[in-house]
């Protein structure tokens, strides 16, 4: 290492107006790159330049990394909020279904017994028609039975107070027997 050192001395002490020059022409050098590298004065050089623009993206992102981190906020909120609100909304129409269906609950119940009164009232009617097409009956079998026990006592040749005193006393047991029939009708519809 001595070696070089020594013999760079020695072409420096050989020429030393070469050697000013290329000190001079290094130092343009070193200027001219500094110059463009980083500038001079209000002028920026590259490297400012270059770094500029760096703290500038840097300073964009971050902005708009803080505006994305608001804008992540306010929607978390909104999201929070519109949740509440659906809940909210949930219930109540879970309130006004269950309202709704214990209104069509009662008018259901309501219908349905109007329906089973107007049912029962025309059993009833029918029970009634009925007894009075039995009684019919059984008025039109007593004739007939009163008309035969007649036809047999003119046969006979009973005298009129006894054909009177046969004739109601078949009447009375045949009222008996009407009377007994009405009696095992059911006085109200089972239902």
């Amino acid at each position: 290492m001595f070696e070089i050192l020594h013999e760079v001395i020695a072409e420096i002490a050989a020429d030393p107006g070469k050697f000013a020059i290329e000190l001079v022409q290094f130092a343009l050098v070193i200027a001219t790159v500094y110059f463009v590298a980083f500038g001079l004065g209000r002028r920026k050089g590259m490297f400012a330049n270059m770094l500029a623009e760096r703290r500038e993206s840097i300073a964009g992102r971050v902005e708009r990394g803080a505006h994305a981190a608001d804008e992540l906020g306010r929607s978390r909120e909104e999201a929070a909020a519109r949740i509440a609100a659906a809940k909210s909304e949930a219930t109540a129409i879970v309130r006004e279904a269950r309202t709704t269906a214990r209104r069509l609950s009662k008018q259901t119940r309501a219908t349905t017994d109007a329906e089973a009164a107007e049912i029962r009232e025309r059993a009833a009617r029918v029970l009634q028609e009925e007894r009075a097409e039995m009684h019919v009956e059984i008025r039109d079998r007593l004739v007939g039975v009163v008309a035969q026990s007649t036809r047999a006592l003119l046969n006979e040749g009973v005298s009129p107070q006894e054909q009177r005193q046969l004739i109601q006393g078949i009447m009375a047991s045949e009222i008996g027997h009407l009377e007994e029939s009405a009696e095992k009708l059911p006085a109200t519809v089972l239902l």
